[in-house]
């Protein structure tokens, strides 16, 4: 008896392992793509900004109000001429934006993660504003106008890192739908001379 069950558990869930794999390849058509990238000069600093296109279907906006907060991590990297060799990395930085939602309060929080350990809150009822805080970054101060050099060329890169929570491996395979933004989006460029 316990290897018809066994066999019967092993099955059930191949197949749905298989389902799953093709709805999430459906859905991964579209992949995530930083667009509108920008640079402007502030009062002391360059300000960039940025925005990631990443379709939310249905299903994620579920997961999301399901209580599964999403992490994006936008990698900055300013780079400099360098030698012959290739250039040299003038900053590296990470922006973290962290969106949860509180079912019971019926609120979305939207966190930013600056460097310190500071950190910038905002909420909202409105999940496409809440969205399109995750999604963008607006006049990041990326480094100070001082520092550049005149007639030197600098290349800025970004890239997006999109997450969902992280379970244990156990309950990871239990909750499959934890994995649904664990994606990267391509490096996007953008050179300049001051």
């Amino acid at each position: 008896m316990p290897v018809k069950r066994n066999f019967f558990l092993t099955v059930t869930l191949i197949i749905l392992s298989l389902i799953l794999s093709a709805s999430w390849s459906e859905g991964a058509s579209e992949s995530p793509r930083i667009v509108d990238l920008r640079l402007r000069q502030g009062e002391d600093m360059v300000l960039l900004s940025a925005a990631l296109q990443v379709d939310f279907d249905e299903e994620a906006r579920e997961v999301l109000r399901g209580g599964v907060p999403l992490r994006f991590v936008y990698k900055i990297r300013l780079t400099g001429k360098g030698s012959i060799f290739g250039e040299k990395i003038i900053q590296d930085q990470d922006v973290i934006h962290r969106l949860e939602y509180d079912p019971v309060r019926k609120v979305y929080l939207f966190i930013l993660e600056l460097p310190g350990s500071k950190t910038i809150e905002r909420s909202t009822r409105d999940e496409e504003e809440a969205l399109n805080w995750l999604t963008r970054v607006e006049d990041w101060p990326l480094y100070p106008l001082e520092k550049l050099e005149k007639r030197t060329r600098y290349r800025v890169r970004v890239m997006a890192t999109l997450r969902s929570a992280e379970l244990p491996s156990v309950l990871g395979y239990l909750f499959f739908f934890t994995t649904i933004f664990n994606r990267e989006t391509p490096w996007v460029q953008l050179d300049f001379t001051y």
